[in-house]
Protein backbone atom coordinates (compact mmCIF):
# COMPACT_ATOMS: atom_id res chain seq x y z
CA UNK A 1 0.00 0.00 0.00
CA UNK A 2 1.02 3.49 -0.94
CA UNK A 3 1.41 5.76 2.14
CA UNK A 4 -1.57 7.79 0.70
CA UNK A 5 -3.74 4.48 1.09
CA UNK A 6 -2.43 3.88 4.46
CA UNK A 7 -3.79 7.23 5.40
CA UNK A 8 -7.10 6.23 3.75
CA UNK A 9 -7.86 3.28 5.36
CA UNK A 10 -7.67 4.05 8.82
CA UNK A 11 -10.83 4.33 10.95
CA UNK A 12 -12.68 8.11 10.85
CA UNK A 13 -11.82 10.27 13.98
CA UNK A 14 -16.21 8.80 14.52
CA UNK A 15 -15.20 5.52 14.92
CA UNK A 16 -11.67 5.88 17.00
CA UNK A 17 -13.79 8.23 19.61
CA UNK A 18 -16.99 5.64 19.74
CA UNK A 19 -14.12 2.59 20.47
CA UNK A 20 -12.48 4.80 22.97
CA UNK A 21 -15.96 5.76 25.03
CA UNK A 22 -16.68 2.69 26.83
CA UNK A 23 -12.80 2.02 27.87
CA UNK A 24 -12.82 5.13 30.19
CA UNK A 25 -10.28 7.04 31.37
CA UNK A 26 -6.78 5.25 30.30
CA UNK A 27 -4.50 5.12 33.52
CA UNK A 28 -1.77 2.89 31.93
CA UNK A 29 2.17 1.08 32.71
CA UNK A 30 4.54 -0.05 30.80
CA UNK A 31 4.70 -3.56 32.23
CA UNK A 32 7.82 -5.25 32.44
CA UNK A 33 8.33 -7.69 35.50
CA UNK A 34 10.71 -7.09 37.80
CA UNK A 35 12.85 -9.93 37.39
CA UNK A 36 13.29 -9.33 33.77
CA UNK A 37 16.87 -7.53 32.25
CA UNK A 38 15.14 -5.93 29.37
CA UNK A 39 11.23 -5.73 28.18
CA UNK A 40 12.00 -8.25 25.71
CA UNK A 41 12.81 -11.03 27.99
CA UNK A 42 9.52 -11.46 29.44
CA UNK A 43 8.00 -14.15 27.19
CA UNK A 44 11.28 -15.96 27.17
CA UNK A 45 11.39 -16.45 31.03
CA UNK A 46 7.69 -16.79 31.92
CA UNK A 47 7.77 -16.63 36.06
CA UNK A 48 3.94 -16.99 36.81
CA UNK A 49 4.44 -16.15 40.37
CA UNK A 50 6.19 -12.80 39.90
CA UNK A 51 3.88 -11.57 37.12
CA UNK A 52 0.80 -12.27 38.56
CA UNK A 53 2.03 -10.71 42.16
CA UNK A 54 3.42 -7.63 40.27
CA UNK A 55 -0.03 -7.31 38.11
CA UNK A 56 -1.97 -6.69 41.17
CA UNK A 57 0.55 -4.52 42.37
CA UNK A 58 -0.72 -2.16 39.37
CA UNK A 59 -4.10 -2.63 40.01
CA UNK A 60 -3.61 -1.62 43.61
CA UNK A 61 -1.19 1.43 42.95
CA UNK A 62 -4.93 2.37 40.61
CA UNK A 63 -3.57 1.79 36.97
CA UNK A 64 -6.31 -0.12 34.78
CA UNK A 65 -4.26 -0.67 31.22
CA UNK A 66 -0.99 -2.35 30.81
CA UNK A 67 1.61 -1.77 28.08
CA UNK A 68 3.46 -4.74 26.92
CA UNK A 69 5.94 -5.82 24.23
CA UNK A 70 6.71 -8.45 21.33
CA UNK A 71 10.25 -8.39 19.58
CA UNK A 72 10.41 -10.24 16.26
CA UNK A 73 13.78 -11.97 17.74
CA UNK A 74 11.62 -13.35 20.69
CA UNK A 75 8.56 -15.12 17.64
CA UNK A 76 11.47 -15.88 15.37
CA UNK A 77 13.50 -18.18 18.59
CA UNK A 78 10.12 -19.23 20.42
CA UNK A 79 6.87 -18.51 18.41
CA UNK A 80 4.77 -20.89 19.93
CA UNK A 81 6.14 -20.49 23.26
CA UNK A 82 5.49 -16.37 23.06
CA UNK A 83 2.09 -17.04 21.73
CA UNK A 84 1.65 -19.57 24.67
CA UNK A 85 2.59 -17.16 27.38
CA UNK A 86 1.15 -14.13 26.03
CA UNK A 87 -2.47 -16.14 25.69
CA UNK A 88 -2.23 -16.58 29.49
CA UNK A 89 -0.40 -12.84 30.20
CA UNK A 90 -3.80 -11.82 28.47
CA UNK A 91 -5.80 -14.17 30.80
CA UNK A 92 -4.40 -12.76 33.56
CA UNK A 93 -5.24 -9.01 32.56
CA UNK A 94 -8.90 -10.07 31.87
CA UNK A 95 -9.35 -11.23 35.24
CA UNK A 96 -8.33 -8.07 36.73
CA UNK A 97 -9.92 -5.93 34.67
CA UNK A 98 -6.61 -4.94 32.68
CA UNK A 99 -7.06 -3.19 29.29
CA UNK A 100 -3.83 -4.03 27.03
CA UNK A 101 -1.67 -2.08 24.23
CA UNK A 102 0.25 -4.77 22.47
CA UNK A 103 3.26 -3.15 21.27
CA UNK A 104 4.94 -4.94 17.93
CA UNK A 105 8.97 -4.54 17.35
CA UNK A 106 9.56 -5.58 14.27
CA UNK A 107 12.71 -3.93 13.91
CA UNK A 108 14.38 -6.39 16.25
CA UNK A 109 14.77 -9.68 13.98
CA UNK A 110 17.05 -12.82 13.91
CA UNK A 111 18.33 -12.85 10.32
CA UNK A 112 18.05 -16.48 8.89
CA UNK A 113 21.85 -16.87 8.74
CA UNK A 114 22.61 -16.50 12.62
CA UNK A 115 24.06 -19.69 14.15
CA UNK A 116 21.49 -20.01 17.11
CA UNK A 117 20.41 -23.62 17.59
CA UNK A 118 16.99 -25.22 18.09
CA UNK A 119 17.04 -25.88 21.81
CA UNK A 120 19.40 -23.08 22.31
CA UNK A 121 18.24 -20.07 24.92
CA UNK A 122 18.98 -16.95 22.54
CA UNK A 123 19.09 -14.83 25.63
CA UNK A 124 22.25 -13.78 27.38
CA UNK A 125 22.57 -11.72 30.64
CA UNK A 126 25.74 -9.15 30.46
CA UNK A 127 24.53 -7.35 33.68
CA UNK A 128 26.57 -4.06 34.45
CA UNK A 129 25.35 -2.01 37.56
CA UNK A 130 23.55 0.83 36.63
CA UNK A 131 23.04 0.05 33.40
CA UNK A 132 19.55 1.32 32.21
CA UNK A 133 17.96 -1.65 30.05
CA UNK A 134 21.35 -2.51 28.96
CA UNK A 135 21.43 -6.35 30.37
CA UNK A 136 20.62 -8.15 27.73
CA UNK A 137 21.70 -9.56 24.47
CA UNK A 138 19.96 -11.75 21.84
CA UNK A 139 22.23 -13.86 19.42
CA UNK A 140 22.25 -13.31 16.07
CA UNK A 141 19.36 -10.01 16.54
CA UNK A 142 19.56 -7.32 14.13
CA UNK A 143 18.14 -4.32 15.12
CA UNK A 144 17.44 -2.54 11.72
CA UNK A 145 18.05 1.31 11.94
CA UNK A 146 17.64 3.67 9.51
CA UNK A 147 19.91 1.02 6.65
CA UNK A 148 17.17 -0.85 4.75
CA UNK A 149 18.66 -4.35 6.06
CA UNK A 150 15.36 -5.02 7.03
CA UNK A 151 14.82 -6.28 3.20
CA UNK A 152 16.90 -8.96 3.46
CA UNK A 153 14.55 -10.84 5.34
CA UNK A 154 11.06 -9.15 4.39
CA UNK A 155 9.36 -12.12 4.33
CA UNK A 156 10.48 -13.43 8.16
CA UNK A 157 8.76 -9.96 9.60
CA UNK A 158 5.71 -9.99 7.72
CA UNK A 159 4.96 -13.62 8.83
CA UNK A 160 5.49 -12.14 12.38
CA UNK A 161 3.23 -9.25 12.10
CA UNK A 162 0.54 -11.58 10.44
CA UNK A 163 1.47 -14.41 12.69
CA UNK A 164 0.52 -12.21 16.41
CA UNK A 165 -1.86 -9.74 14.68
CA UNK A 166 -4.16 -12.86 13.75
CA UNK A 167 -4.02 -14.67 16.37
CA UNK A 168 -5.57 -11.90 18.24
CA UNK A 169 -7.41 -9.48 15.66
CA UNK A 170 -10.46 -10.63 17.43
CA UNK A 171 -9.78 -11.36 21.20
CA UNK A 172 -11.23 -8.72 23.19
CA UNK A 173 -8.35 -8.92 25.78
CA UNK A 174 -6.18 -6.83 23.55
CA UNK A 175 -7.60 -3.26 23.23
CA UNK A 176 -4.93 -1.43 21.07
CA UNK A 177 -2.30 -2.19 18.45
CA UNK A 178 1.12 -0.35 19.15
CA UNK A 179 2.78 -1.50 15.72
CA UNK A 180 6.10 -0.16 15.96
CA UNK A 181 8.04 1.45 18.63
CA UNK A 182 9.81 4.50 18.03
CA UNK A 183 10.05 4.21 14.40
CA UNK A 184 13.09 6.43 13.12
CA UNK A 185 12.52 8.34 9.80
CA UNK A 186 14.88 5.84 8.03
CA UNK A 187 12.65 2.88 9.28
CA UNK A 188 9.46 4.46 7.71
CA UNK A 189 8.79 1.60 5.33
CA UNK A 190 9.38 -1.11 7.62
CA UNK A 191 6.55 1.19 9.70
CA UNK A 192 4.31 1.49 6.90
CA UNK A 193 4.33 -2.10 5.71
CA UNK A 194 3.62 -3.53 9.53
CA UNK A 195 0.18 -1.28 9.30
CA UNK A 196 -0.17 -2.69 6.02
CA UNK A 197 0.36 -6.19 7.32
CA UNK A 198 -2.36 -5.50 9.91
CA UNK A 199 -4.75 -3.67 7.70
CA UNK A 200 -4.76 -6.87 6.05
CA UNK A 201 -5.58 -8.86 9.12
CA UNK A 202 -8.42 -6.23 9.89
CA UNK A 203 -8.45 -6.80 13.79
CA UNK A 204 -10.86 -5.07 15.48
CA UNK A 205 -8.96 -3.00 17.84
CA UNK A 206 -7.22 0.49 16.06
CA UNK A 207 -4.02 0.36 15.07
CA UNK A 208 -1.48 3.29 16.16
CA UNK A 209 2.57 3.85 16.47
CA UNK A 210 4.13 6.84 17.82
CA UNK A 211 6.62 9.42 16.15
CA UNK A 212 6.07 8.56 12.40
CA UNK A 213 2.77 7.48 12.01
CA UNK A 214 0.61 10.07 13.24
CA UNK A 215 -1.08 10.62 9.70
CA UNK A 216 -1.85 6.44 9.40
CA UNK A 217 -2.70 5.54 13.05
CA UNK A 218 -6.55 5.21 14.03
CA UNK A 219 -5.81 6.58 17.55
CA UNK A 220 -2.72 9.28 18.20
CA UNK A 221 0.09 7.65 20.92
CA UNK A 222 2.90 9.69 21.41
CA UNK A 223 6.11 9.47 23.66
CA UNK A 224 7.20 12.53 26.09
CA UNK A 225 9.73 12.73 28.60
CA UNK A 226 10.35 16.22 28.57
CA UNK A 227 9.76 18.88 31.46
CA UNK A 228 6.28 21.12 31.36
CA UNK A 229 6.72 24.44 30.88
CA UNK A 230 10.60 24.42 29.75
CA UNK A 231 11.41 25.56 25.96
CA UNK A 232 14.78 23.32 25.96
CA UNK A 233 15.02 21.16 22.65
CA UNK A 234 16.81 17.33 23.21
CA UNK A 235 19.81 18.28 20.64
CA UNK A 236 20.34 14.31 19.81
CA UNK A 237 16.92 13.67 18.71
CA UNK A 238 16.06 14.72 14.80
CA UNK A 239 13.19 16.62 13.34
CA UNK A 240 9.83 16.31 15.18
CA UNK A 241 11.15 14.31 17.98
CA UNK A 242 12.86 17.68 19.42
CA UNK A 243 9.78 18.42 20.08
CA UNK A 244 9.46 19.77 23.72
CA UNK A 245 6.36 19.31 26.03
CA UNK A 246 3.94 21.10 24.78
CA UNK A 247 4.76 20.85 21.40
CA UNK A 248 4.94 16.68 21.92
CA UNK A 249 1.43 17.59 23.86
CA UNK A 250 -0.31 20.18 21.17
CA UNK A 251 1.04 18.02 17.67
CA UNK A 252 -1.25 15.02 19.28
CA UNK A 253 -4.18 17.08 19.95
CA UNK A 254 -3.93 18.92 16.49
CA UNK A 255 -4.69 15.02 14.62
CA UNK A 256 -8.53 15.35 16.13
CA UNK A 257 -7.91 12.14 17.76
CA UNK A 258 -8.23 10.24 20.75
CA UNK A 259 -4.80 10.64 22.10
CA UNK A 260 -2.76 8.55 24.72
CA UNK A 261 1.02 9.26 25.96
CA UNK A 262 2.34 5.82 26.08
CA UNK A 263 5.62 6.90 27.53
CA UNK A 264 6.73 9.11 30.17
CA UNK A 265 7.77 9.97 33.83
CA UNK A 266 11.51 10.62 33.55
CA UNK A 267 12.03 12.25 37.04
CA UNK A 268 15.72 13.35 36.19
CA UNK A 269 14.32 15.62 33.68
CA UNK A 270 11.94 16.64 35.91
CA UNK A 271 9.01 14.74 33.93
CA UNK A 272 7.05 13.93 36.71
CA UNK A 273 3.48 12.96 37.46
CA UNK A 274 2.70 16.52 39.54
CA UNK A 275 3.41 18.19 36.61
CA UNK A 276 2.10 16.15 33.50
CA UNK A 277 -0.83 14.45 34.92
CA UNK A 278 -2.81 17.84 35.19
CA UNK A 279 -1.76 18.86 31.56
CA UNK A 280 -3.25 15.16 30.21
CA UNK A 281 -6.38 15.77 32.55
CA UNK A 282 -7.05 18.77 30.75
CA UNK A 283 -6.52 17.87 27.60
CA UNK A 284 -8.29 14.51 27.88
CA UNK A 285 -4.87 12.58 26.87
CA UNK A 286 -4.32 9.38 28.90
CA UNK A 287 -0.62 7.44 29.88
CA UNK A 288 1.10 5.00 30.56
CA UNK A 289 4.44 5.65 33.00
CA UNK A 290 7.17 3.61 32.48
CA UNK A 291 8.05 1.19 34.51
CA UNK A 292 6.42 -0.75 37.54
CA UNK A 293 8.40 -2.33 39.80
CA UNK A 294 12.22 -1.30 39.68
CA UNK A 295 14.80 -4.35 39.33
CA UNK A 296 16.98 -6.30 36.95
CA UNK A 297 16.32 -3.51 34.06
CA UNK A 298 16.99 -0.50 36.44
CA UNK A 299 15.10 2.16 34.95
CA UNK A 300 15.00 3.27 37.75
CA UNK A 301 18.31 4.55 36.82
CA UNK A 302 18.67 7.83 33.97
CA UNK A 303 19.70 6.64 30.23
CA UNK A 304 23.51 6.77 30.05
CA UNK A 305 23.83 6.75 33.90
CA UNK A 306 27.36 5.41 34.66
CA UNK A 307 27.99 2.11 35.40
CA UNK A 308 28.44 1.07 38.91
CA UNK A 309 27.49 4.53 40.10
CA UNK A 310 25.08 4.80 42.96
CA UNK A 311 21.15 4.85 41.75
CA UNK A 312 19.91 8.58 42.17
CA UNK A 313 18.33 10.36 44.47
CA UNK A 314 15.64 10.59 42.83
CA UNK A 315 14.36 7.66 40.86
CA UNK A 316 14.02 8.14 36.65
CA UNK A 317 11.36 5.37 36.23
CA UNK A 318 9.30 3.13 37.94
CA UNK A 319 6.53 3.17 40.67
CA UNK A 320 7.13 1.27 43.43
CA UNK A 321 9.93 -1.52 44.93
CA UNK A 322 9.96 -5.05 43.98
CA UNK A 323 7.89 -6.45 47.15
CA UNK A 324 5.05 -3.51 46.33
CA UNK A 325 5.57 -1.04 48.35
CA UNK A 326 5.42 2.58 46.65
CA UNK A 327 8.34 4.87 46.01
CA UNK A 328 6.35 8.15 46.16
CA UNK A 329 2.96 8.04 48.24
CA UNK A 330 2.18 11.58 46.41
CA UNK A 331 2.21 9.57 42.75
CA UNK A 332 0.27 6.62 43.99
CA UNK A 333 -2.77 9.41 45.03
CA UNK A 334 -2.54 11.72 41.78
CA UNK A 335 -2.99 8.48 39.59
CA UNK A 336 -5.77 7.03 41.80
CA UNK A 337 -7.41 10.57 41.60
CA UNK A 338 -6.60 11.05 37.74
CA UNK A 339 -9.45 11.38 36.00
CA UNK A 340 -10.53 13.81 33.18
CA UNK A 341 -11.92 17.69 33.17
Amino acid sequence: MTHEELMQSRWSIQRAEEYMKPLGVIKGVNFIPSYCCSYIEMWQHFREEVIRRELRFAKRFGFNSLRIFVAACQWESRREQVKQNLDTFLGWCKELGFTVMLTLQPNTYMLPDNDLQPDEDPFIIDFKPGRHDGSWIYKGAQIFDCNGKWMEDKEGIGQFVTDIVTCFAHDDRVTFWDLYNECHDGNIPLQNYAFELARAVNPMQPLTACWNAFDISDITTFHCYATPGVEVLDPDLPGIHELNFDGETNRAKATGRPALCTECLARTFNNEMEGFLPVYSKEHIGFYVWGLCAGSAQYHFPWDWPIGSPEPKRWFHCVMYHDGSTYDEKEFELVHAFDFE
